[in-house]
């Protein structure tokens, strides 16, 4: 995806199912870049109109979207799930627009971006949603929170004094924060390593324009940072293949991460998809899952399997994947899961 939409794109996702936060103003590359992408759009519909004077506009259909139905305001929101009894509670209470949920490893406490005196930021809670308090003061915006192992330390994306999102780290205890990474393109999807050593990334690249008159070109690669140095090395993707959403296994062995086709009519995922694993090292690539609809959102669950979520129909559904035989079992209603136990999980509806 073009590296300053990555938040746009996610937004949209959510258009049917959650009342999402404004991007934070961006630097001036940045809005160079969003009035060129305006341009090249007025151009492509004046084509579009042209084609309609012909009768030709409702065959041409530019702006198909796969985008989940509406189903009421009752069942949006924030819902935690026990997948033992498939019973779901709604979190009331939260910030307006609370989204990109994570959870500390002993289910105690809650990261997640919200609206902030109009920007975007990384608030803190318990569990249950209660206490919510803002942690970051990013010049932007704060998103993408990430809670270390030991929940002493929180990895985000923001600007800082840059014009791309970065990770950031801020302790916890003392508030103070550094610049992990200085990519001159957007990162996203953090994840932290088990020992809490190392951190993966997601980086928007250009891509292989295709004959597609609305497709620009974009890529994304996988990439790991060492927390200590800073130093990060690209572990998947190219400018031919995205590799996006990446995760740790429990153990810190194995990496799973999705590839396949990104479409630009603003949906997020990839479609067809397919679910990789590999040693932490690099080692013993393998397929795991091919689908022919779109998926995104890779986790590990607590037992080992992992966990995606796939667009059925006009619903976004969450699954858990046996990465050894390929047995999927649908989990709930509902897209980008986290883990607070074993039994119990986050997702946005």
């Amino acid at each position: 995806m073009p590296n300053d939409i990555h938040d746009d794109i996610r937004r949209l996702l959510t258009d049917a199912v959650a009342d999402l936060p404004a991007l934070a103003p961006a630097p001036q590359r940045t809005v160079r870049k969003a009035r060129h992408r305006v341009t090249a759009t007025v151009s492509a519909l004046a084509v579009v109109v042209a084609l309609a004077v012909g009768g030709l506009l409702a065959a041409a259909r530019p702006f198909t979207r796969s985008m989940p139905a509406n189903d009421g305001d009752d069942q949006q929101g924030t819902w935690i799930v026990d997948t033992d009894t498939g019973s779901a509670t709604r979190l009331d209470g939260l910030p307006h627009g609370a989204f990109w949920f994570d959870a500390a490893q002993d289910g105690s406490t809650l990261a997640f971006a919200a609206r902030s005196h109009g920007r975007t930021q990384v608030y803190l809670s318990a569990a249950d949603g209660s206490d919510p308090h803002v942690v970051t003061n990013d010049r932007y915006e704060g998103s993408h929170p990430a809670l270390s192992p030991d929940a002493s330390m929180l990895a985000y994306t923001g600007f800082g004094d840059e014009e791309s999102r970065n990770v950031f780290l801020q302790d916890l205890t003392t508030r103070r924060v550094r610049q992990l990474t200085h990519e001159r393109h957007d990162v996203s999807e953090l994840a932290w390593s088990p020992d809490g050593n190392s951190i993966l990334y997601s980086i928007s690249i250009r891509g292989l324009r295709s004959a597609k008159i609305f497709d620009p070109g974009a890529s994304s690669l996988l990439k790991i940072v060492d927390v200590s140095t800073g130093i990060a090395r690209t572990i998947a993707g190219t400018h031919r293949v995205a590799a996006d959403f990446g995760a740790w296994s429990p153990d810190g062995r194995l990496v799973a991460y999705m590839t396949g086709h990104e479409w630009t009519d603003n949906s997020y995922g990839f479609d067809p998809a397919v679910i990789w694993v590999m040693g932490a090292d690099g080692s013993s690539l393998r397929r795991v899952v091919t689908f022919d609809a779109r998926a995104f959102g890779v986790t590990w669950t607590p037992d080992g399997n992992l966990a995606f979520s796939r667009l059925d129909g006009d619903v976004f559904n969450t699954y858990e994947l046996d990465p050894e035989n390929g047995q999927m079992t649908l989990l709930t209603s509902g897209f980008l899961p986290v883990w607070i136990n074993d039994h119990t999980l986050i997702v946005e509806r």
